[in-house]
């Protein structure tokens, strides 16, 4: 009687992995099979130093085309303590503390533009980990959680990329460091709207909703079966509704 042998099932071919080009691409153009490959090899490194030149770039070029010394006296003005100080002095001490002011803001732009992005993917990244396992029950580690949110925020890198020529072409006057490309609605308000306003009004900005969208589309990928692209959008939307609401009503009180 003849025997038959059992043929073993074929192994699933690899993956092919993408390389850190094709996934800066990919997420513009591909995000779904590009944030699968992210969460399958987590990698950080090209996007952050990306992101990290283009901002310091515009705040080089913020430092040097911007009319700093109007910016601060406008920033004075909106908050109600330091205007009330302010009122007092003479014209000369006015113009001295308006001078001061504007040294410092370059200084700090040139330090924001160092340290910013680091500081704030890795902040931003262990909030969304944190919401994410408590809210939606991801299962997924902080390097992966990393990796996805630095990856998401390159939108935000592209908006930073075009204000740099849309700097260089401005007024002095007219360029508002704080909303240096009109793409959310505090840009279109007057430089005496209220802070709370601008607080308000900055986070509806195009750049960043793309960005929110990708996050959800990371954190989906990261765990599809605790986490639906649905559920993972509406817990991004509800943390920039929170935080949006939180430090608006911390600019309403201090202005």
């Amino acid at each position: 009687m003849a025997t038959t042998t059992a043929v073993p099932p074929a192994a699933p071919e690899p993956q092919p992995q993408m390389s850190a080009v094709s996934r800066i691409f990919g997420v513009f153009f591909s995000p779904g099979p590009t944030f699968a490959d992210i969460v399958r090899r987590p990698t950080w490194a090209a996007p952050l130093i990306i992101l990290c030149v283009i901002w310091f770039g515009l705040n080089v070029t913020l430092v040097r085309r911007a009319d700093w010394v109007q910016v601060s006296k406008d920033q004075i003005a909106k908050n109600k303590f330091a205007a009330r100080q302010v009122d007092n002095l003479s014209d000369e001490q006015k113009d001295r503390i308006y001078e001061q002011a504007a040294g410092r803001a370059k200084i700090f732009r040139y330090v924001r533009g160092v340290v910013g992005w680091p500081l704030l993917a890795l902040f931003a990244s262990l909030i969304y980990w944190g919401v994410y396992k408590l809210i939606g029950g991801a299962r997924t580690n902080f390097l992966t959680a990393f990796c996805i949110t630095v990856f998401a925020q390159l939108p935000m890198g592209l908006r930073e990329l075009l204000a740099i020529p849309v700097t260089l072409v401005k007024d002095p006057s007219a360029i508002d460091p704080e909303n240096f490309l009109a793409s959310n609605p505090a840009a279109f308000l007057g430089s005496d709207a209220p802070i709370w306003q601008l607080t308000l009004l900055a986070p509806l900005d195009v750049f960043g909703i793309w960005a929110i969208i990708l996050v959800a589309i990371g954190f989906s990928a990261s765990d599809p079966k605790k986490l639906s692209f649905g559920k993972a959008f509406g817990i991004a939307v509800g943390m920039l509704i929170f935080f949006d609401l939180f430090f608006t009503t911390i600019a309403w009180v201090f202005s």
